[in-house]
């Protein structure tokens, strides 16, 4: 059954039968356009409302001229009352995928639904490399490349309502209509700047991290603490217990992690370690917890106490300089380095017209002076040295670091500053 609604501009599917031949046209169609609709409020996982879908029949997905609006099909699928997993499961690797800014979206499906995208094209990503900016929102892009109207209005609307509006149903089969056509004007112009291997790239680096994100389990949880990067040994050893048992409670209510217990009080709970109650409500914040959660409070900090007896303290990248007990600032020749390598990216960015978080940020400078300056190894797996980055930027890192180029002031450069061999009248 279908409402073919023209205000809606498309038909809203609500049964299981024509969610099975939408999935037959995509699957036929070999490339769909995918957004999704969920209501993340007071929700540790978002609940799913509707999928949007739009295809283009008979299209062969390398056509690299963009299809006209009205040969696009679009179907909007009802998640609150028909299983929409047929059709998600074509985004694992069956069909080309195109969305925009696709993280959420991805993430979504990796927590409710154990799925990983693949063979994706992210337009934001897609626009961030041909210079439309960063983090381009759907509306501008779609206005840009192929002159669309988005209307906004119902962008906060609450998706599990029902019954949907004919303007929400536009709204929402819309997000989906244009993407097709920005797609492949984007392939075009990634395609003649060089940069379609790019795109590819981070659209992968960008499934692999959304997936990991939505499969976070209590192991993992305190590295999503604020404040994590801060505790060593028998402190992170207690927040590492601390924040699985967190997990735990709002997992079971599908709660935010930090309703149960704010961050900043769980670091406090982590580096007093109380041994009872009394011991929980001194801490600020922690009264309510010691009144439900006392008991659970404590044998978590009291496994932490066996798992540092056992030498069982997680490790971060971020400890500091080997032997030390915990992070420490850089030493003088890391910081100078990560202050070039910050320069440089700026010089890659003014170059290439990326915007320079798709770079690096100075987190990830950081760590590369680091390895470097010890002499890591791991040094030659780091972004900036591998994939797309190390073409603009990694290796002329590299080069600086040997002494073989030198970085000199130019006021009539946007950085600054220009990157000279070593031994140039320049240099």
């Amino acid at each position: 059954m279908t409402d073919d609604s023209s205000e809606a501009g498309g038909p809203l599917i609500v049964d299981t039968d024509a969610v099975a031949e939408v999935v037959a046209a995509c699957r036929e169609a070999g490339e769909i356009a995918l957004d999704l609709e969920f209501a993340a409020d007071g929700r540790m996982r978002p609940d799913l409302a509707l999928v949007q879908v739009a295809w283009c029949p008979g299209r062969d997905p390398g056509d690299p001229d963009a299809p006209d609006a009205d040969a696009v099909e679009v179907r909007a699928i009802d998640a609150t009352v028909v299983d929409p997993t047929p059709l998600l499961a074509l985004i694992a690797g069956e069909v080309d995928v195109i969305a925009h800014a696709a993280r959420q979206d991805l993430q979504l499906l990796a927590a409710r639904f154990d799925l990983r995208g693949a063979r994706l094209f992210d337009t934001q990503i897609a626009a961030a490399f041909v210079g439309l900016g960063d983090q381009l929102g759907y509306a501008r892009l779609a206005d840009a490349l192929v002159g669309a109207r988005i209307d906004k209005g119902p962008q906060f609307t609450d998706w599990l309502a029902r019954p949907l509006s004919p303007r929400q149903l536009a709204y929402a089969l819309d997000d989906v209509r244009h993407l097709p056509a920005a797609a492949a004007i984007l392939r075009e112009r990634l395609a003649a700047s060089g940069r379609d291997a790019w795109v590819r790239q981070e659209c992968e680096i960008l499934c692999d991290v959304a997936f990991a994100a939505g499969r976070t389990g209590p192991d993992d949880a305190w590295q999503d603490v604020g404040g994590a990067r801060r505790l060593h040994g028998a402190d992170r050893a207690a927040l590492v217990r601390l924040a699985a048992w967190r997990w735990q409670v709002a997992a079971a209510g599908n709660k935010p992690p930090t309703w149960i217990l704010a961050d900043k009080v769980l670091i406090e709970l982590a580096q007093r370690r109380p041994r009872d109650a009394d011991g929980i409500r001194k801490v600020r914040g922690a009264g309510e917890v010691a009144r439900e959660h006392a008991d659970d409070v404590v044998a978590a900090l009291a496994a932490a106490a066996e798992d540092v007896a056992a030498g069982r303290v997680p490790a971060g990248d971020d400890d500091g300089e080997p032997g030390g007990r915990g992070p420490r600032a850089l030493v003088p020749r890391a910081q100078l380095w990560q202050e070039v390598f910050v320069t440089l990216v700026q010089w890659a960015s003014q170059r290439t017209d990326i915007p320079p978080r798709w770079i690096a940020a100075r987190g990830e400078c950081e760590e590369l002076a680091r390895l470097l300056h010890r002499g890591d190894p791991r040094a030659e797996a780091h972004p900036l040295l591998t994939t797309w980055r190390r073409e603009i930027v990694g290796d002329s890192m590299r080069a600086w670091v040997r002494g073989d180029l030198a970085l000199v002031g130019a006021p009539d450069e946007p950085s600054g500053a220009r990157l000279v061999p070593v031994g140039t009248p320049e240099a």
